[in-house]
Protein backbone atom coordinates (compact mmCIF):
# COMPACT_ATOMS: atom_id res chain seq x y z
CA UNK A 1 0.00 0.00 0.00
CA UNK A 2 2.64 2.87 1.21
CA UNK A 3 6.17 1.73 -0.09
CA UNK A 4 8.05 4.81 1.80
CA UNK A 5 6.62 6.66 4.74
CA UNK A 6 7.98 10.42 5.90
CA UNK A 7 7.59 10.92 9.08
CA UNK A 8 8.92 14.01 11.23
CA UNK A 9 10.92 14.32 14.36
CA UNK A 10 11.95 16.83 16.22
CA UNK A 11 12.26 15.15 19.93
CA UNK A 12 8.70 15.83 21.46
CA UNK A 13 6.25 13.58 22.99
CA UNK A 14 3.89 13.77 19.76
CA UNK A 15 6.90 13.23 17.28
CA UNK A 16 8.26 10.18 19.45
CA UNK A 17 4.20 8.86 19.09
CA UNK A 18 4.41 9.28 15.13
CA UNK A 19 7.33 7.48 15.03
CA UNK A 20 5.72 4.93 16.60
CA UNK A 21 2.94 4.44 14.58
CA UNK A 22 4.96 5.22 11.76
CA UNK A 23 7.12 1.95 12.63
CA UNK A 24 4.12 0.00 13.41
CA UNK A 25 3.12 1.08 9.30
CA UNK A 26 5.98 0.53 8.18
CA UNK A 27 6.69 -2.92 9.72
CA UNK A 28 3.41 -4.29 8.84
CA UNK A 29 3.80 -3.13 5.02
CA UNK A 30 7.21 -3.36 4.57
CA UNK A 31 7.53 0.23 3.64
CA UNK A 32 11.00 1.75 3.79
CA UNK A 33 10.86 4.60 6.61
CA UNK A 34 12.44 8.33 5.90
CA UNK A 35 12.74 10.45 9.16
CA UNK A 36 13.27 13.97 8.92
CA UNK A 37 14.16 16.35 11.03
CA UNK A 38 13.98 19.87 10.34
CA UNK A 39 16.59 22.54 11.44
CA UNK A 40 14.16 25.36 13.18
CA UNK A 41 16.04 28.48 11.74
CA UNK A 42 13.33 30.77 13.08
CA UNK A 43 16.07 33.04 15.32
CA UNK A 44 17.22 33.95 11.60
CA UNK A 45 14.08 36.29 11.43
CA UNK A 46 15.50 38.13 14.47
CA UNK A 47 18.05 41.12 14.15
CA UNK A 48 20.59 40.38 17.25
CA UNK A 49 23.06 42.20 16.81
CA UNK A 50 26.47 41.47 17.35
CA UNK A 51 25.46 38.27 19.14
CA UNK A 52 27.73 35.22 17.73
CA UNK A 53 25.20 32.70 17.06
CA UNK A 54 27.44 29.70 16.29
CA UNK A 55 26.86 27.99 19.28
CA UNK A 56 23.30 27.86 19.17
CA UNK A 57 23.14 26.55 15.57
CA UNK A 58 25.73 23.92 16.40
CA UNK A 59 23.18 23.20 19.81
CA UNK A 60 20.62 22.81 17.06
CA UNK A 61 22.31 20.77 14.70
CA UNK A 62 23.93 18.38 17.37
CA UNK A 63 20.19 17.87 18.83
CA UNK A 64 19.10 17.09 15.67
CA UNK A 65 21.24 14.68 14.77
CA UNK A 66 20.83 12.99 17.88
CA UNK A 67 17.01 12.60 17.91
CA UNK A 68 17.40 11.04 14.21
CA UNK A 69 19.84 8.70 15.48
CA UNK A 70 17.51 7.59 18.20
CA UNK A 71 14.98 7.16 15.39
CA UNK A 72 17.12 4.96 13.63
CA UNK A 73 17.96 2.79 16.66
CA UNK A 74 13.88 2.59 16.89
CA UNK A 75 13.66 1.48 12.95
CA UNK A 76 16.50 -1.00 13.77
CA UNK A 77 14.55 -2.19 16.19
CA UNK A 78 11.56 -3.08 14.75
CA UNK A 79 13.74 -4.10 11.35
CA UNK A 80 12.18 -1.52 9.18
CA UNK A 81 15.24 0.20 6.53
CA UNK A 82 15.18 3.51 7.68
CA UNK A 83 16.79 6.62 5.92
CA UNK A 84 17.47 9.85 8.27
CA UNK A 85 17.10 13.54 6.29
CA UNK A 86 18.35 16.63 8.19
CA UNK A 87 16.93 19.84 6.56
CA UNK A 88 19.18 22.54 7.62
CA UNK A 89 17.81 25.43 5.05
CA UNK A 90 18.00 28.73 5.99
CA UNK A 91 15.91 29.56 3.32
CA UNK A 92 12.51 28.25 4.54
CA UNK A 93 12.90 30.21 7.90
CA UNK A 94 9.74 29.36 9.81
CA UNK A 95 8.10 27.09 7.61
CA UNK A 96 8.82 23.82 8.56
CA UNK A 97 5.55 22.30 7.16
CA UNK A 98 6.59 23.48 3.65
CA UNK A 99 10.41 22.22 4.23
CA UNK A 100 9.10 18.84 5.42
CA UNK A 101 6.23 18.73 2.44
CA UNK A 102 9.44 19.39 0.00
CA UNK A 103 11.43 15.99 1.64
CA UNK A 104 8.17 14.01 1.25
CA UNK A 105 7.95 14.44 -2.57
CA UNK A 106 12.18 14.70 -2.65
CA UNK A 107 12.23 10.92 -1.42
CA UNK A 108 9.02 9.57 -3.36
CA UNK A 109 7.40 9.43 0.39
CA UNK A 110 3.52 7.96 0.26
CA UNK A 111 2.20 8.89 3.14
CA UNK A 112 3.28 12.03 5.74
CA UNK A 113 2.97 10.88 9.43
CA UNK A 114 3.43 14.12 11.97
CA UNK A 115 2.60 14.54 15.32
CA UNK A 116 0.16 16.95 16.65
CA UNK A 117 0.52 19.06 20.21
CA UNK A 118 -3.25 19.21 20.49
CA UNK A 119 -2.17 22.74 21.26
CA UNK A 120 -5.83 25.75 21.31
CA UNK A 121 -6.50 29.04 21.25
CA UNK A 122 -4.11 31.47 21.56
CA UNK A 123 -1.25 28.71 21.77
CA UNK A 124 -1.99 27.30 18.53
CA UNK A 125 -2.58 31.21 16.68
CA UNK A 126 0.75 32.38 17.87
CA UNK A 127 3.27 29.09 17.97
CA UNK A 128 1.15 27.67 14.87
CA UNK A 129 1.16 24.29 13.61
CA UNK A 130 3.26 22.25 11.39
CA UNK A 131 0.67 19.57 11.49
CA UNK A 132 -1.95 21.84 10.41
CA UNK A 133 0.07 23.57 7.54
CA UNK A 134 0.79 19.87 6.55
CA UNK A 135 -2.79 18.82 6.16
CA UNK A 136 -3.49 22.01 4.34
CA UNK A 137 -1.07 22.15 1.46
CA UNK A 138 -0.13 19.04 1.56
CA UNK A 139 -1.13 16.45 -1.36
CA UNK A 140 -0.01 13.40 0.10
CA UNK A 141 -1.92 11.52 2.23
CA UNK A 142 -1.06 12.61 5.97
CA UNK A 143 -1.79 10.46 9.08
CA UNK A 144 -1.76 13.06 12.33
CA UNK A 145 -0.90 11.24 16.01
CA UNK A 146 -1.94 12.99 18.82
CA UNK A 147 0.47 13.61 21.61
CA UNK A 148 -0.74 10.79 24.80
CA UNK A 149 -2.98 12.90 27.13
CA UNK A 150 -0.75 13.52 29.65
CA UNK A 151 1.59 15.48 27.30
CA UNK A 152 -1.13 17.57 25.88
CA UNK A 153 -2.26 18.28 29.36
CA UNK A 154 1.21 19.53 30.41
CA UNK A 155 1.50 21.56 27.69
CA UNK A 156 -1.54 23.26 27.54
CA UNK A 157 -0.64 23.79 31.42
CA UNK A 158 2.21 25.73 30.13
Amino acid sequence: MYSKILVAVDGSESAAQALTEALRLAAAMHSELIVVHVIDNTYLRYEVGYVDLTDLRASLIEGGRLVLEQAQARAAEAKVKCTPVMIDDALSVGDVSAAIEQAAEQNGADLLVVGTHGRRGVRRLLMGSVAEGLVRQCRLPVLLVHAPQQAQQAQQAR
